[in-house]
């Protein structure tokens, strides 16, 4: 488990991975270089970044090693540089959207899908996961999609960097799109209910957990053969919260496609209805559905997308 974000450390910390001091580095860098310079930049600095952080190298490996068993240690190395070096041009292109650049161009695939969620009157849940540009889509869907928009974020790990991270998001707020963070507070919860009462969209991503959230783990085999099973700890809110509302789940992914390209995938929603007495049963039917059949297909395809810096998988004793 992460640790707490308000647990004491020492100035170093703010030059580590999820230090603010690093990524104001970044961001600086992605605001001041010429275009023509970025890539250098940013291949610059993904070296770095790589070399240096060695617990999210490893997780990186580790988790390919899961998805691709089949690949030796020396490609994984280089794939794990390959996801890396991809998160640094989409934080670079976060850090111009940001600023008022209009530099990014995007394609849309299940139109019909995203159509359903702009003309509903009910309200709906929008499951995503860690990959592509999640910060910059956000706005996007909320004109777009021309209804009152709730993002939940989880909390960063340092209390430096949640600061200049709600100050850098700040500038995205409106009447129409809310950024809600994923704190310990219980409320949030009881939040997102009456914001899909009101018709509103609210939108999770559901692949990873984080500090209090809790957990609903699934026993899979991510490489999608053999008997090799581990345990994927997801997020229960999202279904629990379909479950309670009534609200269709709308899987989307945001995918970068290249220089400053990104495709919305919007697929087919699903529910989570409960179909006996027993609610937990038809949450991890949904959950199933939404791992299984959606979430692991995306990641195998798209494996250089999914930034997710830890562990993912746990094996079991099976």
């Amino acid at each position: 488990m992460p640790e707490s974000p308000t647990k004491p450390r020492s100035f170093l910390h703010r030059f580590s991975a999820y230090g603010d001091l690093t990524l104001k580095f970044q961001a600086w860098g992605a605001r001041v270089c010429p275009p023509y310079l970025e890539p250098l930049f940013i291949a610059f600095y993904s070296s770095v970044f790589f070399l240096v952080a060695a617990p999210i190298r490893r997780a990186l490996m580790t988790n390919l090693k899961v998805l691709f068993p089949e690949k030796s240690a020396t490609t994984r190395f280089l794939d794990a540089y390959r996801i890396v070096w991809n998160f640094s041009f989409t934080v670079a292109d976060a850090t111009r959207a940001r600023h008022g650049e209009s530099i990014i161009d995007w394609e849309l695939e299940g139109v019909d899908h995203l159509e359903a969620i702009s003309t509903a009157s009910e309200g709906a849940v929008l499951l995503t996961a860690h990959m592509g540009n999640y910060d910059v889509a956000a706005p996007l869907f909320a004109q777009k999609l021309k209804r009152p928009f709730n993002a939940v974020r989880a909390p960063e790990r340092h209390p430096e960097t949640q600061e200049w991270m709600e100050q850098q998001l700040a500038t995205h707020g409106s009447e129409h799109y809310r950024i809600r963070y994923n704190k310990d507070d219980r409320l949030l919860g009881l939040e997102l209910v009456q914001a899909i009462s009101r018709g509103e969209v609210v939108a999770i991503q559901g692949d990873r957990v984080m500090f209090d959230v809790a957990p609903f783990p699934l026993d899979l085999a991510p490489s999608g053969v053999g008997e090799k099973l581990y345990r994927f700890r997801l997020p229960k809110g999202p279904f629990v919260l379909a479950q309670v509302t009534g609200a269709p789940i709308y899987p989307v992914f945001i995918l970068r496609t290249g220089w400053r390209r990104y495709r919305v995938k919007a697929l087919p929603p699903f529910h989570c209805r409960v179909e006996s007495r027993d609610r937990e049963a038809a949450v991890e039917k949904a959950a199933r559905h939404w791992v299984d059949d959606i979430l692991m297909p995306v990641i195998r395809e798209h494996w250089t997308q999914w930034f997710v810096f830890e562990p993912a998988f746990e094996p079991t004793d099976s």
